[in-house]
């Protein structure tokens, strides 16, 4: 079968299975217990005069890293541990486009902040391909190594502690993480890790020893400042801007119900006062958790993976799909000239797909992968601006059948690889709430990803069944043709 044997299991397709080795990715290092703060409600200094933490019977929440950063804000929002998680909530009743937070820039932690913290580092162009993301991390690095107490170190302490601040899954532990095999979040993960331990390498070689780090950083603090960043790095909210870390606003809640946004602010006389203001974007009532949508173009699994976050009371399904064409296919060529250059697709192809919803290229491109046998006719050179249109209705019942067949054998056969059925996952949830467990645990999250992908899977086998039960009902490629050329009349009748 032209999908990597099956479709679905496909490395990073629709359910990558192929994950069963323990892996454990590297973990942070301890520096010490961080400095837990009062009970109830208290001031902050260096947040004006108006700013609140609260933490219920749930846990004692750090706030002695807030006082090394100046953040203004208008009563409008406070920090407080909910379902076991830290979150910014609104503090009062607030309106759209009130402003509920605001940081000035001069606060945050951005790539520009490299030249600072290494001067003339790579002047003779040698770090020159260091990416943003790279220069953060080993400005995190060398604030982590160094024995000065710096204004970050207080907050960088206070992210070691998974209990209120959320944390990257490739800094799991172990048997959190394992809940996650045989699922295609477990695979991204695992190409993250590997991706991570070559560049972990390479800088070990060739920029530690030129900004005085080597020796001094492990592979574990490279995990650990890549955790941190990709977790509380500023999100791509309403316009483009650089990677940053920002204090507090590190702390906004993932959520598909968004209720609030940012943007940048200038004030003073000439405007050089730049913030980054947090507004709300409707109506919010004291208490409301703040949450934005972190990317919504994207599932919820890969919003997990690349974040480190997961909505767990809206959850965005779907999952990738991914197709290839087989090249031991002896019309390989013809297929691939139609997908790259008809289609404007790749020979390997990754598709988003969700519960209810299968795109129009997937069984385009499922029917041409199937294209075989007397069908292939439509592979000549005097098909090949038409092929891909044709490619989007059925062909004939035996490339339909053979899509229909082959789907439904490869996404039963992803889902019992899985140690555990959706019920017993459902189970597993419930057992979980009964328990009073937080609702942002690892094992949740874990629990609740494996499940998103198991619905779409049983989605796309429920799919592609109902297409196979209509197969004697549908109209094919040589009808179409001969009503084209009124050979055949609307009810499929010949008009000699």
């Amino acid at each position: 079968m032209a999908l990597a044997s099956r479709c679905c299991r496909s490395a990073g397709g629709a359910a990558s299975c192929s994950g069963r080795r323990r892996t454990s990715p590297g973990r942070a290092k301890g520096h010490g217990g961080p400095c837990w703060a009062r009970r109830g409600r208290a001031e902050a200094k260096g947040w004006g005069h108006a700013v609140r933490t609260h933490v219920g019977a749930e846990g004692v929440l750090e706030t002695s890293w807030l006082e090394s950063f100046n953040v203004q804000e208008f009563r409008g929002c406070s920090l407080e541990v909910v379902a076991g998680r830290l979150c910014l909530v609104a503090s009062r009743a607030a309106d759209a486009g009130d402003v509920l937070l605001r940081v000035p820039i001069d606060e945050t932690l951005s790539e520009s902040v490299f030249d600072e913290v290494f001067p003339g580092a790579g002047g003779d162009g040698s770090l020159a391909g260091l990416e943003p993301w790279m220069k953060l991390v080993l400005v995190l690095l060398r604030f982590r190594a160094s024995d000065e107490e710096g204004k970050w170190m207080p907050l960088l302490r206070a992210l070691d502690d998974s209990r209120t601040f959320r944390r990257h899954p490739l800094l799991w532990d172990e048997a959190d993480l394992l809940e996650l095999q045989c699922t295609q979040t477990f695979e991204k993960l695992k190409a993250y890790n590997e991706y991570l331990e070559t560049t972990s390498l390479q800088m070990e070689e060739f920029v530690y020893p030129v900004l005085g780090l080597a020796g001094r950083v492990s592979r574990e603090d490279f995990f650990w400042a890549f955790g941190a960043l990709k977790t509380n790095a500023l999100r791509p909210f309403s316009q483009p801007q650089a990677l940053r870390l920002v204090p507090v606003l590190n702390i906004l809640s993932h959520g598909r119900r968004t209720n609030c946004n940012s943007k940048f602010a200038s004030s003073g006389i000439f405007k050089k006062d730049e913030t980054l203001d947090l507004l709300a974007t409707r109506s919010l009532q004291e208490g409301d958790v703040l949450a934005y949508d972190f990317d919504p173009a994207k599932a919820e699994i890969d919003i997990l993976v690349d974040y480190g976050v997961f909505d767990v009371e809206a959850p965005s399904g779907g999952m990738e799909l991914t197709l290839e064409l087989d090249e031991n296919d002896p019309n390989y060529l013809d297929k691939c000239d139609v997908v790259e250059e008809a289609a404007g697709l790749q020979v390997r192809e990754s598709f988003a797909v969700s519960e209810g919803s299968v795109p129009g290229d997937v069984l385009a491109f499922l029917r041409l992968v199937k294209l075989e046998g007397f069908d292939a006719f439509l592979l000549e050179p005097v098909f090949r601006s038409e092929i891909w249109g044709f490619m989007k209705d059925p062909v004939s019942r035996e490339n339909e059948t053979n899509v229909c067949v082959s789907m439904i054998q490869s996404c039963e056969e992803a889902l019992a690889e899985f140690p555990t059925s959706i019920e017993e996952d459902e189970e597993i949830l419930a057992r979980l709430a009964a328990d009073g467990g937080s609702k942002h645990s690892n094992a949740r999250i874990a629990v609740e990803a494996r499940l998103v992908e198991k619905r779409t899977l049983r989605s796309l086998v429920k799919f592609f069944r109902a297409e196979k039960a209509q197969i004697p009902f549908k109209e094919y490629y040589q009808e179409r043709r001969l009503k084209s050329l009124n050979l055949l009349d609307m009810d499929g009748n010949s008009t000699y």
